[in-house]
C-alpha cells in the first residue's frame, strides 16, 4: 500500500526575532544544511576532510577528521567505491557525533600504526589514544589515553594542547603538540596515561607545528604552519631521527609538507597546493622536487599526507575530499591520478552532492536564504528558507570570472554588495547574481584607500564598510561618484576590523585582536557626526572574546559570533550586553565551556549570523563550515525525522544505479518503497526489487530521475514505517 506524505509551507517574510519566546542556554539547532544533518555523514565513502593516512604496507587507516572518525580497510582498497572494514570513534559508518570517551574522537587529524599497534591524534580533545593491538570491531575503544595537558612542563608558557602530528613504530612515540609548540618523544611505548616523554624538542622558530613524516631512522621532518623561519608555512628537517632534547633541525624550506619514502627509493610528499616527488631525502644538499603535480582537483590546504600499499600510492585531497590513487609510482608530472577513493571521478568533491559551502556568510530577502563564500568565491541561493535539513541550494554563481572575493555581504531593498581584499562588488537587483555585479569598485573611494576590506553595511541612511587596519568609512548611501569623500571616517588603531552590520538603529563592527572587541554605534548619532561608540564590549579575564567575527542587533537584542571559543552569545536587550551575568550561550553548556563540536547544541567556530523570523541562523568557519537554524519552539518534520531512520541499511552509500538494501525485519510487500526528495515529496517508486534473503533486498533505480543530491528511501504500509538517508554523486 502506497502512502502519501503531505508537508505545510509558510511564506516567509522579513521580520526581527519576537520577543515572547527566548533562546535558552546550550539548546539544540533544529536544522543544518552545509551538510546531511545532525550525526549524519551519509555513508562510509563520504569524507569530510580527510587529514592523516597510515598503512603498514597491505593496509590502509584514513582519519576522516569533521566525521569524527577513523575509517579502516584490512586490504588498501583497489577500486574508487571499496568500502572500509572497521570505523574506529563511531558505533557505525553513519554516524559522525563526537564525544571524549575511549571509543569516540573529536576532530582527529593524525595517525600512525606499527605493529598493530595504531596512535591517533585526537585534536579537539587534546589527546593521543593508542590501541595497543589492531581493532576487531566497529567503534573499539583506546586502550590508552595521552592527554597533552597532563604532560605540559611546569613553567611553561603555554600548556600542551592540539596534537596534530603522531608517529609510531608499534616501540617507539613520537607526538606534536601544535599549542605550546613542541615534539614529544618516547622512547619506548607509554603504558601509563601521565607517562612523560622521555626527551622533547621546543625550538624558538617553532610556530605551529603540525605533522611528522619518518621511517624512524634516517629522516624526521615537522610540517609547520606558521614557522617563524619565514613567518610563512614550511618543514624543519632532521637527517636521522632526534634522540636529544632540543635538538636542532639540521634544514628548513618553505612549504609545509609530509610525505613517505616508497619502496623504490622515491620520496612522494603532499603539500598545501601541490605534491612532490623527489629523488632523494627533501632537504639533502638543498634538493628540489623532480616532480611538480599541479591539477586543479588536488585542493589540499591543511591535510598534506600519503601513503603507499599493495605497490599503490595514495594522496591526502583535504578540500578535495577524495583520496587520489596511482596504481604505481608516477614518473611524470602531467600523469593524472588512476582513480579516487571516495569519488568515481577524480574531479568530483562528493561534498557537492549536499551543498557544502565552505565558510557561508549568511543574509536574506525574507523568502530566500543568500548565502557567500569567500573560500568557494561564489554566491549561494536557496530560493525557499531551508525547512529541513540537508536542503541543497537551488543556484550557485561563481564570482571568479570577475576576481570577486568575498569577506562580507550586505543587502538593502534590492541591492546587494560584497567587499574582500580591496574590491566592493554591487549588484542593483538580486535577479541579476548570476551576471557581473553593475558596479566593481577598487583600491579606494576619495580618501578611503583600501588595504582589506573585511565589513560592509547599509541602511536607509549609511553606506559604511571597515578595513582591516581599524579604518571605518561612512558615506550618505552609496557614493555616486568615486572621488567623494566619506561623511565619516573613524580610525582605530591597532583594531583588525571584521564584519559589519546594521539593522537601522546600530551600526555594529568586530575586531578581531587585539583583543577581540565588539564596536555598537548609534545610527542616531553618527548622522549628527558622533564618531564614538555607544558601547564597546571588550574580553575580561572571565569573561572572554576570542576572534569574535560577527555582530548582530535585531528588536532591541544582540548576538555575538565568539568564534574563537565557538560560542554565539545574546542578550534579549541590548542596554545589558556586555554584562556577562545575563547572557545567554548557544553551542556550549555554559559560558565557561568552549571546547567545539559538531553535535546539534555545539557549535565549531560560529563565524555569521542571521536573525530572520523567529531563527537565528549561525554559519561556521573553516573548520567545520556548517549552517545550524536555532529556534525558540524547536520543530521538526514527523515524517522525516531521524527516529525512524535505523531501520535500513544501505550498500553502497553513495549508490549506484543498483544497491542492496538490509532491514532488521523482512517487509510484509515489495511495494512500499519510495524514493523521498529532502522535502518529503516522491521521487519514485521502487518497483524493481528483489529480495536476497530473509531481510535483504536488491533495488533497480530508474537513474534518469535521480540527478546528484540527498534522498530518502522510505517504506511505509499500515503495519511498518521505515526511513533512511543516502547520496547521490552523479
Amino acid at each position: 500500500m502506497k502512502s502519501t506524505f503531505f508537508f505545510l509551507f509558510f511564506h516567509i517574510s522579513v521580520c526581527c526575532i519576537g520577543q515572547q519566546n527566548w533562546f535558552t542556554t546550550g539548546q539544540s539547532a533544529d536544522l543544518m544544511i552545509s551538510g546531511a544533518g545532525f550525526n549524519d555523514c551519509v555513508g562510509p565513502l563520504v569524507f569530510n576532510h580527510p587529514s592523516g593516512l597510515a598503512s603498514n604496507g597491505s593496509n590502509l587507516l584514513l582519519c576522516d577528521r569533521f566525521n569524527n572518525r577513523v575509517l579502516i580497510w584490512k586490504n588498501a582498497p583497489d577500486h574508487w567505491n571499496q568500502e572500509p572494514d572497521l570505523v574506529l570513534g563511531q558505533p557505525d559508518f553513519k554516524s559522525n557525533n563526537p564525544g571524549k570517551g575511549l571509543h569516540q574522537l573529536n576532530w582527529p587529524g593524525n595517525i600512525s600504526t606499527g605493529n598493530q599497534v595504531i596512535a591517533l591524534a585526537d585534536t579537539e580533545n587534546d589527546r593521543i589514544l593508542l590501541w595497543k593491538s589492531f581493532p576487531k570491531y566497529n567503534g573499539a575503544p583506546a586502550d590508552l589515553e595521552l592527554s597533552l595537558p597532563a604532560l605540559t612542563p611546569k613553567g611553561s608558557p603555554k600548556q600542551y594542547e592540539w596534537p596534530w602530528g603522531v608517529w609510531t613504530d608499534g616501540q617507539r612515540l613520537a607526538v606534536v603538540a601544535t599549542t605550546g609548540a613542541a615534539i614529544l618523544f618516547w622512547n619506548t611505548l607509554p603504558t601509563q596515561a601521565a607517562q612523560t616523554p622521555d626527551y622533547t624538542i621546543s625550538l624558538q622558530d617553532f610556530g605551529t607545528p603540525r605533522n611528522i613524516s619518518t621511517d624512524g631512522k634516517s629522516f624526521f621532518f615537522v610540517g609547520d604552519h606558521n614557522a617563524k623561519v619565514t613567518g610563512k608555512p614550511g618543514t624543519f628537517f632532521w637527517y636521522a631521527y632526534p634522540t636529544q632534547s632540543n635538538q636542532n633541525y639540521d634544514y628548513y624550506q618553505d612549504e609545509w609538507i609530509k610525505g613517505i619514502q616508497t619502496a623504490n627509493g622515491n620520496f612522494i610528499c603532499g603539500g598545501i597546493l601541490s605534491y612532490y616527488s623527489y629523488t632523494t631525502i627533501p632537504s639533502i644538499n638543498n634538493a628540489q622536487a623532480n616532480l611538480n603535480f599541479q591539477f586543479p582537483y588536488y585542493k589540499n590546504g591543511d591535510g598534506p599526507d600519503v601513503v603507499e600499499a599493495n605497490g599503490r600510492i595514495y594522496i591526502n585531497n583535504y578540500n578535495g575530499n577524495n583520496l587520489l590513487v596511482y596504481n604505481r609510482t608516477p614518473t611524470s608530472s602531467i600523469e593524472p591520478p588512476d582513480w579516487a577513493l571516495g569519488s568515481y571521478n577524480v574531479n568530483v568533491n562528493t561534498l557537492d552532492s549536499f551543498g557544502y559551502i565552505q565558510n557561508p556568510n549568511l543574509t536574506s530577502d525574507g523568502s530566500r536564504l543568500i548565502v557567500t563564500s569567500d573560500f568557494d568565491r561564489a554566491i549561494y541561493i536557496y530560493d525557499q528558507i531551508p525547512s529541513q535539513s540537508g536542503i541543497l541550494p537551488d543556484h550557485k554563481y561563481s564570482m571568479i570570472s570577475y576576481d570577486g572575493f568575498c569577506w562580507d555581504n550586505a543587502l538593502f531593498g534590492n541591492q546587494f554588495i560584497t567587499v574582500g581584499v580591496q574590491k566592493i562588488c554591487i549588484w542593483n537587483e538580486l535577479a541579476t547574481l548570476h551576471q557581473k555585479p553593475d558596479r566593481i569598485i577598487q583600491k579606494n573611494i576619495g580618501t578611503a584607500n583600501f588595504t582589506d576590506l573585511r565589513g560592509v553595511a547599509m541602511d536607509a541612511d549609511f553606506f559604511s564598510i571597515a578595513d582591516r587596519n581599524g579604518k571605518i568609512w561612512i558615506w550618505k548611501g552609496l557614493p555616486k561618484t568615486l572621488s567623494e569623500n566619506p561623511f565619516l571616517t573613524l580610525d582605530f588603531p591597532g583594531f583588525q576590523f571584521n564584519q559589519m552590520h546594521s539593522d537601522g538603529t546600530y551600526l555594529i563592527v568586530c575586531s578581531e585582536n587585539p583583543p577581540s572587541q565588539v564596536l555598537i554605534f548609534k545610527v542616531s548619532e553618527l548622522k549628527n557626526g558622533i564618531p564614538t561608540p555607544w558601547k564597546q564590549i571588550g574580553s575580561s579575564q572571565s569573561n572572554r572574546l576570542n576572534l569574535v567575527s560577527s555582530a548582530i542587533s535585531f528588536n532591541g537584542s544582540l548576538a555575538i559570533a565568539n568564534r574563537g571559543l565557538h560560542q554565539v552569545l545574546l542578550w534579549k536587550n541590548i542596554d545589558d550586553a556586555g554584562d556577562f551575568s545575563k547572557v545567554i550561550v548557544l553551542g556550549q553548556s555554559s559560558l565557561q565551556n568552549i571546547q567545539p563540536a559538531i553535535g546539534s547544541d555545539r557549535l565549531f567556530m560560529p563565524s555569521t549570523l542571521l536573525a530572520l523570523d523567529n531563527d537565528l541562523w549561525v554559519g561556521e568557519f573553516k573548520f567545520s563550515s556548517r549552517i545550524l537554524k536555532f529556534s525558540p519552539g524547536p520543530t521538526k518534520n514527523e515524517d522525516l525525522s531521524e527516529s525512524g531512520m535505523q531501520n535500513i541499511e544501505i550498500f553502497p552509500n553513495p549508490i549506484d544505479d543498483e544497491f542492496i538494501l538490509k532491514l532488521a525485519q523482512p517487509v510484509h510487500s515489495t511495494k512500499g518503497f519510495q524514493i523521498l526528495d529532502l522535502n518529503g515529496r516522491t521521487i519514485q517508486c521502487i518497483d524493481e526489487i528483489i529480495q536476497l534473503s530473509n531481510a535483504s533486498y536488491r533495488v533497480q533505480l530508474n537513474s534518469e530521475s535521480l540527478t546528484a543530491g540527498i534522498y530518502f528511501i522510505s517504506y511505509k504500509d499500515t503495519q511498518q514505517k521505515l526511513l533512511a538517508k543516502f547520496i547521490r554523486t552523479y
